[in-house]
């Protein structure tokens, strides 16, 4: 049996570092406000999968499957199941992209129609719900995730 080479203390320690208490307050902030966006979400129908495609299609317009797998991080896998769902349910369509071989999607007129029926509530209760940041607080944020997708690429 490996003999334990550290003690609680270590951890303890370990737990004080201002970057761990930083990630662990976002990781704990993330999951409870994510839980609750979720459960509203699902009354009204949605996955947040769905709202996040439909999303991004409204305020960015036609765009091609791995940009928005990219933005949601998932595989280009997911985003295909994703997307057979919502052209299923024709909710998005096929439209022609730079390259010939790989289609960009957009929302449907049905598709639009939903999400300006969900949209101005889900803003409202993200509104009720996140306490707004200023702008030093904000580019924080946006450090530590440059940070991370840059050390996410060196480790690939």
């Amino acid at each position: 049996m490996p003999q334990n080479t550290r003690s609680n203390e270590d951890f303890n320690e370990i737990l004080e570092r201002p970057e761990i208490k930083t990630w662990r307050a976002i990781l704990e902030t993330k999951n409870i406000v994510f839980s609750i966006l979720e459960s509203w979400l699902q009354k009204e129908g949605f996955t947040v999968p769905r709202f996040q495609v439909m999303f991004y299609l409204y305020f960015e317009g036609p765009t091609p499957p791995s940009v928005i797998a990219d933005k949601m991080s998932v595989s280009r896998g997911n985003i295909t199941a994703f997307f057979k769902r919502m052209l299923a349910d024709k909710l998005i369509k096929t439209v022609a992209g730079k390259s010939q071989a790989r289609p960009n999607y957009a929302l449907t007129t049905k598709g639009e129609r939903e999400f300006e029926k969900i949209f101005p509530d889900h803003a409202e209760r993200v509104t009720k719900l996140v306490l707004a940041m200023d702008a030093d607080m904000i580019d924080h944020l946006k450090k530590i995730k440059r940070n991370a997708e840059n050390l996410g690429k060196s480790m690939s």
